[in-house]
C-alpha cells in the first residue's frame, strides 16, 4: 500500500498560506508528494523548487494554471488532476493552511493501513479552526484522505470528495461520499483560522472572492467585510500556543506569513517534530 500526499497551491506566500509547514507536517509518512502551482507570482513557486531539492525523492511539482471560476471549480480541477497523476493506493489531500500534528503523525498512517485492509474507502477525521489566540472548541469532521477510485470526484476545493450521488451532511461534517467511511475522534487536523496571518488576509479574501469563487456568497461577504474592517494585529497567546503543531509555534506574532529557511534543514525538522524526514 502506498500514500500520495496532494496540494493545489498558488501565491501561498503573499496570500497567508502556511503551505511549507502543511507540507512537512505529512511528508514523513507518505510516499510521494504532487503539489501543484497555479501560477504564483510571489515567491510561491521558488520555495516549492527548494522543498523539491531538498526532498527530490518525493516531491512532484505540476503547473497546471489556474482560471477564474464561480463556486471553486477551478481548484477541484487541480484536485482531481492530482489524484489521476498519483501512483498511490490512498490520496492524502493537503490544504495549504491545514496542519497536522507530530504527535499523530505516525498513528494517521496506521490508520489508512487499517483503512485498506479492512475495505474502507475513506477516513474522516476532526477538525479545529485554530489561530495563535485562540482554537475553536467547535468540532468539525471532514474528510482528507480516500482511497484512489477511478471515479472519485472533487467538489468545493476539495472539501468535498463524492463518489456517485452527493448526499445531504449531518450536522458538524462536511458532504463527502465516499462510502465506507472510517470514522477517526481522537487525531484532530488543525486549520489555521483566516486572520492568523492580519496582514494577508484581505488580499486571501479578495483573491478567493474575485477569482477562486466568484458566485460564492458566503466569500463575497468575507471580503466585503474585511474591505471596511481596519487591520487589527493577532497578539498571540502562551497557552494556545503550546497546543499547536511545532511547525507552526515559529510563525506566531507574525503579522504576515514567512516562509523559514530552517525548514529546509532536515537535521532541525527531526529535532523540531522527532520525525524523520
Amino acid at each position: 500500500m502506498k500514500i500520495s500526499a496532494i496540494q493545489p497551491i498558488s501565491n501561498a506566500v503573499s496570500l497567508g498560506y502556511p503551505f511549507i509547514e502543511a507540507i512537512l507536517s505529512v511528508l514523513p509518512i507518505v510516499d510521494e508528494f504532487l503539489i501543484n502551482d497555479g501560477g504564483s507570482k510571489d515567491k510561491t513557486s521558488f520555495y516549492l523548487k527548494k522543498l523539491k531539492k531538498t526532498f527530490p525523492d518525493k516531491i512532484k511539482l505540476f503547473n497546471k494554471p489556474y482560471h477564474p471560476s464561480d463556486c471553486w471549480e477551478t481548484i477541484d480541477e487541480v484536485v482531481e488532476f492530482l489524484i489521476n497523476s498519483a501512483k498511490g493506493d490512498w490520496i492524502f489531500e493537503v490544504q495549504g493552511d491545514e496542519i497536522w500534528h507530530e504527535r499523530d503523525i505516525l498513528k494517521i498512517k496506521q490508520i489508512i493501513k487499517r483503512a485498506n485492509k479492512e475495505d474502507y474507502n475513506s477516513i474522516r477525521v476532526v477538525c479545529h479552526w485554530a489561530g495563535f489566540q485562540k482554537i475553536d472548541s467547535y468540532k468539525y469532521r471532514n474528510v482528507r484522505m480516500v482511497r484512489k477510485l477511478g471515479d472519485l470526484k472533487s467538489h468545493w476545493g476539495g472539501d468535498d470528495f463524492q463518489i456517485g450521488d452527493s448526499k445531504s451532511p449531518a450536522e458538524g461534517f462536511t458532504s463527502s461520499n465516499v462510502p465506507p467511511e472510517l470514522l477517526i475522534d481522537d487525531i484532530v487536523l488543525f486549520n489555521l483560522s483566516g486572520d492568523t496571518f492580519p496582514f494577508n488576509v484581505l488580499e486571501r479574501a479578495k483573491t478567493i472572492a474575485t477569482f477562486i469563487a466568484i458566485h460564492d456568497e458566503e466569500r463575497q461577504g468575507i471580503w466585503k467585510s474585511l474591505e471596511s474592517r481596519p487591520f487589527q494585529r493577532c497578539e498571540p497567546n502562551p497557552d494556545t500556543i503550546k497546543q499547536l503543531p511545532a511547525l507552526l509555534q515559529g510563525l506566531a506574532g507574525l503579522d504576515k506569513y514567512r516562509a523559514r529557511e530552517e525548514l529546509f534543514d532536515k537535521k532541525f525538522l527531526k529535532k523540531l517534530t522527532g520525525l524523520t524526514y
